[in-house]
């Protein structure tokens, strides 16, 4: 009997094991960024982002931004204080030996909480959705040629000609705008359920039909989409699905020092 006891009395003496530490960055800067708006810091060279294997730089980034990166989620999936897309930073990291560029969301949830004092929550939330379907007669575009040495993307402002495009890349198309926040595309996110798997070559017209700029003035529609799509033989069916959205629950403007 004396003999089983022993185990357990070392088993008592034996540490407890702890959670493994959080990835962060090995030193991070950050400064307030530039005023104006994104357009004019992007044509500047001011607003930026540039990850590697070796340090991430972000130029003139929203603070939403950086929680939108750190989570891997569009804007409209973050919701908190509106002023978190009106307070700018320039960051400038070093990651840690070793580690890889795709890393670098988890270290920026750290730095996040660590210097902005973050706390967020998560929210499955069930919104409506567009939902990319066949219309009746099929498709009315065709395949793209294996042998076809034309690059994959389209030309074109509001008449686009595309080749070797994916339902993936015609989806995120109609999503621009949305994830944008401009009034002129869909007003809500478009999902594909056409079940086509290839690329394909097709005429599109969609695009803003007026002068498009920080307060979007175009005169186009969400009645495009329909008839753009309408006219590939495809169409837009209003449908509903369940995302995961971040909720914040406490973020402090001002980061702590350098």
């Amino acid at each position: 009997m004396k003999r089983l006891i022993l185990p357990f009395i070392l088993c008592g003496l034996m540490p407890a094991q702890q959670a493994p530490a959080k990835l962060a960055f090995e030193v991070a800067s950050i400064k307030p960024g530039s005023p104006g708006s994104p357009i004019e810091l992007a044509r500047s060279g001011r607003r930026y982002v540039k990850i590697d294997d070796a340090q991430a730089a972000f130029g003139s980034i929203q603070l939403a931004g950086l929680i939108q990166m750190a989570y891997g989620l569009p804007f409209d999936q973050v919701k908190g204080p509106d002023w978190l897309s009106d307070v700018r930073f320039d960051v400038q990291a070093k990651l840690p030996a070793g580690a890889k560029k795709e890393q670098v969301p988890e270290m920026l949830q750290t730095l996040l909480e660590e210097r902005f004092k973050l706390t967020v929550h998560h929210d499955p939330r069930a919104i409506p959705v567009f939902v990319l379907a066949l219309a009746k007669d099929g498709p009315k575009f065709r395949a793209s040629a294996a042998e076809d040495p034309t690059k994959a993307g389209c030309t074109g402002m509001v008449h686009k000609v595309c080749h070797k495009l994916t339902m993936d890349d015609l989806v995120d198309m109609l999503n621009l705008p949305f994830r944008a926040g401009m009034r002129w595309g869909v007003e809500r996110l478009v999902m594909d359920a056409t079940d086509l798997h290839g690329s394909y070559d097709f005429g599109f017209d969609y695009g803003p039909t007026g002068p498009v700029g920080d307060t979007d003035t175009s005169t186009a529609s969400v009645s495009t989409a329909f008839d753009a799509v309408r006219a590939l033989g495809l169409k837009l069916e209003p449908s509903e699905r369940t995302f995961d959205f971040i909720v914040v629950d406490h973020i402090e403007r001002v980061p702590t020092e350098n």
